[in-house]
């Protein structure tokens, strides 16, 4: 009988890749030239740290534009909020309450005051361009401002209070 298998070129099935490449040790590999480099594993924790690092960076830096931006409309929203706490203070006691706008000024009035009642502070920067005073009725309507508007920080921000409804728009 004759052996056929030494006549028949037999490649093994490794689909084109090396021993060695699956970290399988061969009488050749001691001769091979060590790889340097980084692992997948290594390059995911250098991206973890400088994502943290970011995060606790970059806030802390002044942009100059984003906090100055960021300081008027906090400024706006302050007043919006309390030209509403000043329309539901005046229907809950079932009197008029005023705020008053100075221009130039970051400090704004309620009248009549209460002990619950500080001056209005806008943030650092932050200013009203126009003298104006919004005063509710018992019922809620505006009877001074109503209808008007006034711009706070140069024109950046306009707040509108709407007639007969007191309804405050920031634009």
């Amino acid at each position: 009988m004759d052996d056929k298998r030494g006549t028949i070129n037999h490649r093994p099935l490794n689909f084109g890749f090396r021993i060695s490449d699956f970290g399988f040790k061969n009488p050749h590999s001691a001769f091979r030239i060590p790889q340097s480099g980084m692992t997948l594993i290594e390059v995911i924790v250098v991206m973890i740290i400088i994502g943290i690092l970011a995060a606790i960076v970059l806030p802390k830096i002044d942009f100059g534009a984003t906090s100055s931006r960021a300081s008027v409309d906090g400024g706006a929203y302050m007043i919006a909020s309390d030209i509403r706490y000043a329309q539901e203070f005046a229907m809950a006691n079932r009197v008029s309450k005023s705020v008053t706008f100075t221009s130039g000024s970051s400090v704004y009035t309620f009248s009549p005051v209460n002990n619950l009642d500080s001056s209005g502070r806008l943030p650092s920067g932050v200013t009203v361009d126009s003298n104006f005073t919004v005063t509710f009725n018992s019922l809620g309507e505006p009877t001074t401002g109503g209808g008007g508007s006034f711009t706070i920080s140069g024109g950046v921000k306009t707040i509108t209070i709407v007639n007969y409804t007191g309804k405050v728009n920031i634009s």
